[in-house]
This record gives structure tokens, C-alpha cells and sequence, in this order.
């Protein structure tokens, strides 16, 4: 007789480096970390607000235990220097002296950090998923039952997920009613204004309030301080779009100058090497900086296209060959065909997601507001998107007639519509698309709900055409820097090759020794390599999206190509 197989036992979770080290930790610093926790009770408050999943004695013992590793590594290094008997070396390893305490301060400090990153990816969500909820209680569903929705929606709430998932711990496994569970999460929420929704919604309860006109009031200060955020923001990277042209442009302007100075001196091209320098490693390290920077600022959305970087990474190798290979062009042309090459496929890729992804967020809102008329009328969903077919929605209407053929073969129209969301590469649309369907799925939407969704859709679009109206102008700011680093460089050249070509120096004047066509030929080359640089940050600052930066490389790269050669023929001299 064969024994019945016992069911195979489920994979215990595996714990993260951090769980290990903070255990090992822990067994070590334990009994110093338990007195300090008890007389720290703030810190299990700042570890619930945050990401981190560790107890406040286990972050105490992870504090003890780095600080001591990092001063055993102090301790050996000085040991070393000491032994080498080298000053230098015992100069530059006194200057970490401070590290100990400082890594002590940082690992105590990590909850407050994570509070942020938790806040602001919260942040970025809010309006929709606020938005959301106004929509399902329109039609008839609670907040609650949104809540359920919202944490099984991670492709399009990944924060928002984790916050409701968070609730519904409380609720379904340790047994907290919705309002107590509510009042937990809005007390441990790092985000002012989502606890502030869960404050009011608990408080709308008790009180037996309108709970339709206390969500609607809370989107409109949503809106409203998103509207606001959205002008600090433009206002931000203004100042950091004046900073990067000073560092980029006016800097490097500056070491030219030095180096002519230094030319006319002593009589020699040694400077050319800073100036080389600055533009090879200077320029791409700050533009890199500034990119960061640019994206701690502005708002982000969850869904990222990679198709312009993977178009890249595919790309670049070419560009990269076409660089190696030993083509008859002057350095400057060569690397400048050479960065065309890497980013031709990226721009192209690029500008038609852009397209496609801005002419989508213009046409939903009217195409929501039509399926909201339909209802009006008495229409089913389904008749209304058939009726929908032959309206022109610009690039929406070829998937507006894909939805019409298919609701005709009797797929169903949640179906149709969750196909059509996850098709498209547009985060907004995306969004919009899920919520049409949670509106059909409550039973077949209500009036009230696709006139709420058309109108949450309207606001939406005209709050990221109010956000793209406000970076556009910082494009200018980097093309105005980009166009002057190649036309100040070409400049320069020509003041310093003038007196040789035209006999001009004087008896009274100090000699210039003329640059060679080498030298001249790797500074327009670094000018070059600058403004593509330039131009990926242009992106990034005034489009939002470091893809975007491809189009605009590309374009300055082509630019500073014509400058040079336009350059040399009004002034009638040729320097490559």
C-alpha cells in the first residue's frame, strides 16, 4: 500500500542582509542596546513611521556594531601609516578620524531618512489615489472597500499598496476595527496629507458626516497643493538650471580665460590640459549630480518606460565601434558622428513614446466625458464605447476602435478595458484605464462616477500641462549654455590664432605661441562632448525624464557640428 505523499512544506521567507547583520549585532550589543531603547521610547515611533523593518533595540546594537567596525578600520589605517612612517599618508588618514561617530549618527538618523523616501513616494500617488476613491464612492462603494481594491493595484499604486496593505494587517489579522485601524495608520504615516484624509475620514464617521462632500473637498486640496508644489518645484530648478549654466558654461569660459593668460605669459599650450580635464570627467560628473538633485525634486510617477534605454544600450556599442574605427575625420567630427550614432535609435524611440504618451493624456479626458454623456442617455457602457468608434480621439481612436471590435466579439468591457490600460505606456492613462474598469466592475457605472472620473481626468491632464508649461523654459537655458561653451571655444581660438595668421602682433605685445591644429581640434572635441551632456540634463530638467535628454543631446551635438562650420566660414579661416 502507497503511503499518501505529505504536501511539500512551504519555503520559509529568507532574511535580508540587513536581518543578519543586525542580528549578529544584536547577540553582541544586546544587553547595551535594551537599557538605551527603554530610555528612547521616541524611537520605535520614528521606526513605524518609516520603511525599516527592525526593533528599536536591534537598530541600537546595528549602531554600536558599525561604529565599532568603522573604528577598527580607522585604527588600521593609522597603524599602516605609522609603520610607513609616511606623513602624507598619516595626514589623509587623520581626516577620517570623525568617521566612528558619524557612522554611528547616520545609522540612528536611517529611520528618519527612510520617513522621507517613504513620504514622497507616497506623495507622488496621492491625487490619484485620492481621486480613485472620490470615483468608487460615487458609486456606492466605501472608502474601505476602496482600500481593498487599492492594495491589489501594486503595477499602479506600488506605495499606495503597501499603505493599504498596512491597514488591512491591522484589520484582518490582529483584529482592529476599520476605524481604530485608520486612526493606527494615519498616527504612523510619515505623509502629512495622507494622514490628515484618514483623520477626517475616521473623524466623518463618528460624526455620521457626508462622506461624498468630505472626499471631494479633500481632492480639491490636493489638487491645490499639488498645484502649489508643482510652482515651488519650477521655482527650485530655476535656481539649480542658473547654477548648472554657471558651472557648465561660464566656468568653463573662465578657465579659457585663464589659460590664455597664461599663454600670453609664459609663452606656452601647458594650461589646454585643465581645460580637457574639466570637460571629459568636470562637465559629466556635475551633469550627473544635477540629475539626481533634479529627481529628489520633481515628481515622479511609478511607471518608467525603458524603451529609450534599452534602445541605447543597443546603440551605444555602435557608437562606440564607429568611434574606434580609424575613419579620415578630425577628432571633433569623428567623435561627433561617433555620439549621433549612440543616440539616433534612443531619440527616435524617445520622441515617439512622447508623442504617443502626450497625445493619449489630451484625448482620455474626452473620451471619458463622452462615455459619461452616454450613460447620461441611457446607453450601456458597452453601446457607448461602440458609438464612440468613429469619433476622431487622435491617436486614441485606433484604440478606441480596438475596443469597439472587441466588446462586438463579446469580450467583456472590464476586459477590453484592463487589455487597452496595460497596453499603452503612459502612467496617467494607465491609471485612468484601471479606474474605468473598477468603475464598470461596481456595477456597471453609474452616471455620477464616469462624470466624476471625467472631470478627475480633465484635472489631471490640465495639472501636467501646467507642470511641462512650467519646465519648458529651462530647455533654452541649457541650449543658451550649450551654444556658448562651442561658440565661446571657437572664439578663443580665433583671438589667440589671429595674430599669427594676420601679422597683427606688435613689437609692444608679448609673442603668443599659436595652438596647433591638434590642440584645437580636442578642445572643440570636449566642447562637443559637453553639449551632449547638456543635453541629456535638458531633458531631465525640462521634460522631466532623463529620456527625453536623448532628443535634445542629439540635437545640440548637431547644432554645435553647424556652429563650427558656419563659424569658419564667416571668418574665413580654417582650424581643422
Amino acid at each position: 500500500m502507497k503511503r499518501a505523499k505529505l504536501p511539500a512544506a512551504e519555503p520559509k521567507p529568507g532574511l535580508g542582509p540587513l536581518d543578519v547583520v543586525s542580528g549578529l549585532a544584536y547577540r553582541i550589543f544586546g544587553r547595551y542596546s535594551n537599557g538605551i531603547a527603554e530610555d528612547s521610547p521616541w524611537l520605535r515611533e520614528e521606526i513605524l513611521k518609516s520603511n525599516m523593518r527592525i526593533t528599536p533595540e536591534g537598530l541600537i546594537a546595528l549602531a554600536f556594531f558599525g561604529t565599532v567596525l568603522s573604528a577598527l578600520a580607522f585604527a588600521a589605517e593609522i597603524g599602516i601609516a605609522l609603520v610607513l612612517a609616511n606623513p602624507l599618508l598619516l595626514l589623509i588618514s587623520g581626516a577620517f578620524a570623525a568617521t566612528p561617530p558619524l557612522v554611528f549618527l547616520f545609522i540612528m538618523r536611517a529611520p528618519r531618512i527612510s520617513q522621507g523616501s517613504r513620504s514622497a513616494a507616497l506623495d507622488n500617488e496621492l491625487p490619484f489615489v485620492v481621486g480613485f476613491i472620490v470615483v468608487l464612492a460615487g458609486g456606492g462603494i466605501s472608502p474601505i472597500a476602496s482600500i481593498r481594491r487599492i492594495a491589489g493595484m501594486t503595477e499602479i499604486f506600488p506605495n499606495a499598496a503597501k499603505e493599504a496593505k498596512r491597514i488591512l494587517l491591522d484589520i484582518d489579522v490582529f483584529g482592529l476595527d476599520p476605524v481604530t485601524a485608520l486612526e493606527k495608520a494615519a498616527e504612523t504615516s510619515p505623509n502629512k496629507p495622507f494622514a490628515e484624509l484618514l483623520y477626517g475620514y475616521t473623524t466623518v464617521i463618528k460624526t455620521g458626516g457626508d462622506m461624498n462632500s468630505f472626499l471631494s473637498n479633500k481632492l480639491k486640496e490636493i489638487y491645490e497643493a499639488r498645484s502649489l508644489k508643482v510652482k515651488k518645484s519650477s521655482e527650485s530648478i530655476g535656481t539649480m538650471a542658473e547654477g548648472y549654466v554657471t558651472i557648465t558654461s561660464v566656468l568653463g569660459i573662465s578657465l579659457f580665460v585663464l589659460f590664455q593668460a597664461e599663454s600670453l605669459i609664459s609663452n606656452s599650450t601647458s594650461g589646454i590640459q585643465g581645460i580637457e580635464v574639466f570637460g571629459l570627467l568636470g562637465v559629466p560628473a556635475f551633469s550627473v549630480l544635477f540629475i539626481y538633485m533634479l529627481n529628489a525634486i520633481q515628481a515622479r510617477y511609478p511607471y518608467v518606460d525603458y524603451g529609450p534605454y534599452k534602445a541605447f544600450g543597443l546603440s551605444a556599442p555602435a557608437g562606440i565601434l564607429l568611434f574606434v574605427l580609424p575613419i579620415p575625420l578630425n577628432l571633433f567630427y569623428h567623435t561627433s558622428l561617433a555620439l549621433l550614432a549612440a543616440t539616433a535609435a534612443p531619440m527616435v524611440v524617445a520622441i515617439r513614446a512622447g508623442r504617443e504618451k502626450s497625445a493619449l493624456e489630451k484625448a482620455l479626458p474626452d473620451f471619458i466625458r463622452d462615455i459619461s454623456e452616454g450613460r447620461k442617455i441611457g446607453l450601456s457602457p458597452e453601446q457607448t464605447i461602440q458609438s464612440l468608434a468613429d469619433k476622431h480621439y487622435g491617436l486614441l481612436s485606433k484604440h478606441v476602435k480596438k475596443m469597439s471590435a472587441q466588446v462586438s466579439w463579446g469580450v467583456s468591457t472590464v476586459q477590453v478595458i484592463r487589455t487597452f490600460a496595460e497596453g499603452v505606456k503612459s502612467w496617467v492613462t494607465r491609471e485612468a484605464g484601471m479606474l474605468l474598469t473598477e468603475v464598470i466592475d461596481v456595477g456597471g457605472g453609474t452616471v455620477r462616477s464616469f462624470s466624476d472620473m471625467a472631470d478627475f481626468t480633465r484635472k489631471m491632464n490640465d495639472l501636467e500641462s501646467e507642470k511641462r508649461s512650467s519646465l519648458r523654459p529651462y530647455l533654452f537655458i541649457n541650449y543658451f549654455a550649450s551654444i556658448m561653451v562651442v561658440v565661446t571655444t571657437f572664439i578663443m581660438v580665433y583671438f589667440i590664432a589671429t595674430p599669427i595668421n594676420f601679422g597683427a602682433a606688435s613689437k609692444f605685445a608679448p609673442p603668443i605661441k599659436p595652438l596647433n591644429k591638434a590642440d584645437i581640434d580636442i578642445l572643440l572635441t570636449v566642447a562637443v562632448f559637453e553639449s551632449w551632456f547638456i543635453g541629456m540634463v535638458a531633458g531631465k530638467m525640462g521634460e522631466g525624464s532623463v529620456a527625453d535628454g536623448f532628443k535634445h543631446a542629439f540635437a545640440l551635438v548637431v547644432i554645435a557640428v553647424v556652429s563650427v562650420v558656419v563659424a569658419q566660414a564667416v571668418m574665413h579661416m580654417s582650424i581643422l
